[in-house]
């Protein structure tokens, strides 16, 4: 690495890496609310000036660094000057500085010295209320040289510790500048894609593309990053995928890549939730035995980690057990040592749970982002939120059997619950006493449960972002029984988005079913000087067969043309025996047509609502355990719908029940008029791009090879109008039936000319 380019790191994450508080503890959102009130209420009321910043350059074990911070307060009229740090006193007042803090004030100190060329600095540690209060304060007058000793006793063991990772560093560069692309060939389009992803990343811009199944679409992402990692275009690599089959996917491309030489270390995030080996997730020191003395034991584990190169789930639980850790903070902490992290959207994109330390740290990252039709529905999740007066109860009941009915949060909770109640649903917006409400219950939120304390955090956050972005929100007031629910929902996404992936090292939104590529582009944050590509399928257009018999699916008349749709599954299935997919609009519909299928001659296999792992496993063990013929009923939109893998005879078929539009409702109107509004594209964005953006999964899960050969069947008459026929691949050459009868022929035609009989 050049003088140039030095390795960045605050004082903070200097001191702390000495100094560190071993144990999990949750924060809450009442303790930063009251840190950052202490910091400014002391500030406003002490002379100096505030928040200054300082840095120092140098060398340590041959490397260069740049280490910076900000002084909370400097008393510079004072001789020698006081650089003040300021901590929120948090129960007693504590004997002594703790040791991170003071390690933290001397490297402010140290750096002002150097800056200045001063002979002294005092430095104080201050813990005050949130008033700005001192509860206590230590001081200390140390000179230039007791400074830098001990500026130098500080940055000595990280500097040691990186000239390992920058070593290891160097070794995962010099491989991947000879690593060959990980298959013999190229797809069809594949090195295009490669060459438009490695352009993207180049010039930090944003890539949208179009890439159908079987183009390979993982690693024509993933290798053109790697090179440009390789090459110190992009530090670090996350691959952001909807779904756990996607990560399968990029984890198989990086093992791959692995095997032939490139030394490069990949970590797969997963839930908390999921990764947690206790039977009942309690992350706190008293309650969980790896959370008290977690990070005493975790610096061991990282540095065998990095002996490795692949830390997946697998790996994660065994090292977790070896050293008894928590498998998911040490998954979050080995993400800064990864150089392809592979993870769900929310850990980029997610307001409250997005890694802050790897991207307010970190802006050389490059994002590629999987299955990126679904990015419009999650990042409007993420920015939505709700909050029902029966969750409230919940909480006060809680509240008071902890800290009885006289305590401030049991009262505060109760002011809540009142305001909740006294909404009204004819409201555009909530009204304000509802906002003071909310003020008087975050200073205590502290006191509440863990989770109940996460959950306020997430409404209050985005509560107030709300109120800052009215035009973003649309506000749902319910009636449950005796209590509201307020609903806050997210409706215009796009400038976060814009703003989430501004100055990224690069950022490759990708899918099969991003089309039309400009308008989508526009709704994900996009500007015209991105680019814009679409791949064609790799496949023989003749190995498909796409078929559209014109059945009025509306929901008004699903009643009475469902034996229409039961007789057209019947067709299909029975021209061709083998293993078929069926996708329905609701639960409700499928329910109603599988009535009407003969469930004695034909191999029903139906999904349910609610299925659990092991169910939907057993599901899809029809499909690929032996070449028994079965004929699955599925909801469009769902887990089978998109992400499975079932080629050859495992799928030969797939019939689709109606164009897939979400359900007309007071959101997707307001939806709808929001993007006239922007885009002049309201219906087309808020219902029929995501309809056929579904549907188009839903049939790909048939051509999965160049050897597949199967059908897909449109049942919907809207197929015939030129708005969906444009939405429809250019390798769809669909063959417009005028009835049912017409399928079996069809078919068996279809499979004659390409040499298999019935």
């Amino acid at each position: 690495m050049s003088a140039s380019q030095p390795l960045r790191v605050s004082a903070r994450t200097l001191a702390e890496f000495t100094y560190f508080q071993p144990d999990i503890t949750p924060s809450s959102l009442a303790a930063l609310q009251a840190g950052t009130k202490g910091h400014l209420n002391r500030q406003s009321q002490a002379e100096g000036r505030a928040e200054v910043p300082v840095f120092w350059q140098g060398e340590a074990e041959g490397l260069p660094f740049l280490v910076s911070g900000r002084i909370d307060l400097l008393q510079d009229a004072e001789t020698p000057p006081v650089v003040e740090e300021i901590k929120l006193c948090q129960g007693d007042a504590p004997p002594a500085p703790h040791p991170a803090h003071l390690a933290q004030a001397l490297c402010y100190a140290f750096m002002l010295a150097e800056k200045e060329k001063l002979a002294a600095v005092a430095l104080t540690v201050r813990y005050v209320l949130p008033e700005g209060d001192t509860v206590c304060h230590f001081s200390q007058t140390l000179s230039h040289d007791a400074l830098r000793e001990g500026f130098f006793a500080l940055l000595m063991p990280y500097a040691r510790h990186m000239a390992r990772v920058q070593a290891l560093r160097q070794q995962r560069d010099e491989s991947l500048s000879a690593l060959p692309f990980p298959y013999p060939d190229y797809r069809k389009g594949q090195r295009d894609m490669a060459a438009q992803a490695y352009i993207a990343i180049a010039r930090r811009k944003k890539l949208f593309a179009v890439m159908p199944t079987g183009t390979g679409k993982s690693a024509a992402v993933l290798y053109p990053a790697l090179k440009a990692l390789g090459k110190g275009l992009t530090r670090q690599v996350f691959f952001l995928t909807a779904r756990t089959t996607g990560r399968e996917a990029a984890l198989k491309e990086v093992q791959r890549m692995r095997k032939q030489g490139a030394q490069v270390r990949g970590v797969v995030l997963s839930a908390k939730e999921k990764s947690c080996p206790q039977e009942t997730m309690r992350c706190h020191p008293d309650t969980c035995p790896r959370a008290k003395g977690h990070y005493d034991r975790e610096r061991e584990a990282i540095s065998q980690a990095l002996d490795e190169g692949l830390w997946d789930e697998g790996y994660l639980q065994k090292l977790s057990e070896r050293h008894q850790l928590c498998p998911f903070e040490l998954s979050l902490s080995l993400s800064l040592y990864a150089d392809v992290v592979v993870c769900d959207y929310n850990y980029a994109l997610d307001p409250i749970v997005y890694l802050q330390r790897v991207f307010d740290q970190n802006r050389q990252v490059t994002l590629l982002i999987d299955e990126a039709h679904n990015l419009p529905g999650r990042v409007g999740d993420m920015l939505s939120t709700s909050l029902s007066g029966q969750k409230v109860i919940l909480w006060r009941r809680e509240a008071g059997k902890l800290h009885g009915r006289s305590s401030p949060v049991y009262k505060a909770l109760t002011g809540l619950l009142h305001a909740l109640r006294q909404l009204d649903e004819t409201l555009d917006a909530p009204p304000d006493s509802l906002q003071i409400a909310l003020e008087e219950v975050s200073p205590v939120s502290h006191l509440l449960p863990l989770s109940a304390g996460r959950d306020l955090y997430r409404f209050v956050y985005l509560y107030r972002r709300a109120l800052g972005c009215p035009r973003d929100y649309a506000a749902f007031i319910e009636t449950e029984g005796k209590e509201k629910r307020l609903t806050l929902q997210c409706l215009h996404f796009t400038e976060y988005l814009k703003e989430r992936t501004r100055k990224k090292r690069g950022c490759v939104f990708f899918s099969a079913t991003l089309s039309p590529l400009h308008a989508m582009r526009d709704l994900l944050g996009g500007d015209e000087e991105d680019a814009c590509f679409a791949l064609p399928s790799p496949f023989p257009e003749d190995n498909l067969l796409v078929m559209n018999l014109p059945v009025d699916t509306r929901y008004q008349a699903r009643e009475q043309t469902a034996p229409q749709v039961a007789a057209a599954i019947e067709g299909m299935y029975g021209a061709h025996p083998g293993k078929y997919l069926v996708f329905f609009p609701s639960y409700a519909y499928l329910r109603r047509v599988a009535e009407l299928l003969d469930g004695e001659t034909l191999p029903l296999h139906v999904q349910t609502q609610s299925m659990l792992d092991s169910q939907r496993a057993d599901f899809l063990r029809r499909f690929t355990g032996d070449g028994r013929p079965v004929l699955g009923l599925c909801v469009l939109g769902g887990v089978f719908a998109e992400g499975i893998d079932l080629p050859g005879l495992s799928l030969i078929g797939v019939c689709v029940v109606g164009v897939g539009l979400p359900m007309v409702n007071p959101r997707q109107e307001k939806l709808r008029g929001l993007y006239d509004d922007l885009f002049d594209n309201g219906f087309n964005l808020a219902y029929r791009y995501p309809g056929m953006h579904k549907v188009l999964q839903a049939a790909g899960r048939v051509i999965r090879s160049g050897e597949d050969r199967g059908v897909v069947l449109l049942l919907d008459e809207r197929y015939r109008q030129g708005a969906y026929q444009q939405l429809l691949p250019p390798h769809y050459r669909v063959q417009y039936l005028g009835d049912a009868a017409q399928i079996a022929p069809m078919m068996q035609e279809f499979y004659h000319q390409g040499g298999i009989q019935p």
